[in-house]
């Protein structure tokens, strides 16, 4: 295979093959007697970089799965302390609807979207986690990001003043397979004999909105780049886990709650 310079490497690139092998590089060009090297040039040093890449090209490879390795362990740790600082808002929030005990020691924390087929493939694993551990308790944080139906479902979601209706309504717009829209969930919640009058003034209420927004931060600090995405303890999970990927999730948080007792 034939290694060639690359022009268009990045600053933060170079910079991290700059601190990895300009010690390397000054060590070649070393006179025999002690003495002070006289300063390198820019074009000098990035000559001896390059003519080193093309001696070495596995050293490339090394740094930067080294630097790769070393952002994903910083976000991971940002993440943690983003979760710990949060947490509270984040499985206690009262204008959040949950399932499972209140008194639950594991929360499995939810951003979805309604209209998310990854959601809807992930919610009947979802409610059997529920069912099969009485342990857990989710917490759903609507993140309405991919149409306007979304946030209409949204904030219908959160207008309801009782958990059971939540449930159902929830129920039903997980297990519908189309594409939503607002003439569905009227049909939806004419079927459920919901009184829509008064669930209209609640759903244009201020701190309806005020709750999204509120989803939409927790989002942006947790980076989340779509829907569904989990909290479980101290972890970020994306997508439409499998049944195994819970288990081993909650198998984790239940050896943590282990040692701390």
């Amino acid at each position: 295979m034939t290694y060639r310079y690359f022009p268009a490497l990045g600053l933060l690139t170079r910079a991290v093959l700059f601190a990895a092998l300009v010690f390397t590089a000054s060590v070649f060009a070393a006179p025999a007697k002690a003495q002070t090297p006289a300063p390198h040039s820019k074009a000098e040093i990035e000559k001896i970089i390059n003519d080193y890449l093309m001696e070495n090209p596995e050293a490339l490879a090394t740094a930067l799965n080294n630097m790769q390795e070393y952002y994903r362990l910083a976000e991971s740790d940002r993440l943690r302390q983003t979760i710990a600082k949060n947490r509270e808002n984040l499985v206690a929030n009262p204008a959040d609807f949950s399932i499972g005990p209140p008194d639950a020691p594991i929360t499995i924390v939810e951003f979805f979207d309604y209209n998310c087929g990854y959601c809807k493939r992930v919610f009947p694993t979802l409610m059997e986690v529920v069912n099969e551990n009485s342990d857990v308790r989710v917490v759903f944080k609507e993140l309405p990001i991919l149409s306007a139906a979304s946030t209409w479902a949204a904030k219908t979601a959160l207008a309801f003043d009782d958990q059971l209706t939540f449930l159902t309504f929830h129920t039903k717009l997980m297990t519908h397979k189309s594409r939503l829209n607002e003439a569905y969930i009227a049909t939806t919640l004419a079927d459920m004999k919901v009184d829509r009058a008064a669930l209209g003034q609640r759903r244009e209420a201020p701190r309806i909105q005020a709750i999204l927004d509120e989803n939409a931060r927790l989002a942006r600090l947790l980076n989340l780049e779509g829907t569904p995405a989990f909290i479980i303890g101290d972890q970020v999970l994306p997508g439409a886990l499998d049944k195994s990927e819970f288990d081993t999730a909650l198998a984790a948080m239940r050896d943590a709650l282990a040692e701390k007792n």
